[in-house]
């Protein structure tokens, strides 16, 4: 959903309106802030949710732990999704390469304290994501307030970001359907490996060619991004 920002803070900085293209950036983490309410219920019932689709009750327990800990990990996504698509319509996108890099190196040390030295196991490796993203969002807010480059497309919280809700709404389901659609069939994949028999080899046997291609297919993804 938060891909609308996208477009209207391209047209705010194509057509000299910089101070709306902060205002339309917390429009954009509002609605999606929002939004991440009913997905935060819905991961709070996903085991339950998981055993009616008919996955095990072992698989359903082990994911619903792990889901626990992205909870968090929503609203932070929520948050820099337009932050970082009010950076890249002014065409700042090194701090975020240093930003992204930084944080993975501390979350790499931290993971490994976390799962193996402390014992917290899928729980701690996935609050630990949440607490990655949540560094990034709090990094990228530093560099924006204290940065010249955004001296006139921030300019601090307004309440205009709260006018015209129901039509960026509007303007953001159609791009959540459509990359709904373009990436669903992966985890249909899932459900689909956790039908099969020995889900357990199955499932594991997927991720790892899942994460695999998701290596690869980040390349196509970074380039994309920069051609925007």
């Amino acid at each position: 959903m938060g891909s609308a920002v996208e477009t209207l803070c391209g047209q705010a900085y194509g057509a000299n309106k910089f101070d709306m293209m902060g205002i339309y950036m917390q429009r954009s983490a509002i609605l999606l802030m929002a939004t991440g309410v009913p997905l935060a219920v819905l991961y709070i019932f996903s085991s339950r949710i998981l055993i009616l689709l008919g996955q095990s009750p072992e698989i359903a327990h082990a994911a619903a732990i792990f889901v626990y800990g992205l909870i968090p990990q929503i609203f932070a996504y929520a948050v820099i999704f337009p932050i970082q698509k009010f950076m890249q319509a002014q065409s700042i996108m090194a701090p975020s390469a240093y930003i992204s890099a930084g944080t993975l190196a501390v979350h790499l040390v931290l993971s490994y304290l976390v799962v193996y030295k402390f014992g917290l196991g899928l729980l701690g490796s996935s609050l630990m994501l949440s607490i990655s993203w949540w560094i990034i969002v709090v990094a990228h807010f530093v560099y924006i307030v204290n940065s010249s480059r955004c001296r006139l497309t921030w300019s601090g919280f307004s309440v205009q970001a709260f006018s015209g809700l129901p039509e960026f709404f509007k303007l953001s389901i159609s791009s959540a359907v459509m990359i709904c659609l373009e990436n669903w069939y992966f985890q249909i994949l899932v459900l689909a490996a956790g039908l099969l028999k020995d889900p357990e080899i199955a499932l594991a046997s997927l991720t790892v060619c899942m994460t695999i291609s998701g290596w690869v297919f980040m390349i196509s993804v970074g380039c994309n991004a920069a051609a925007r």
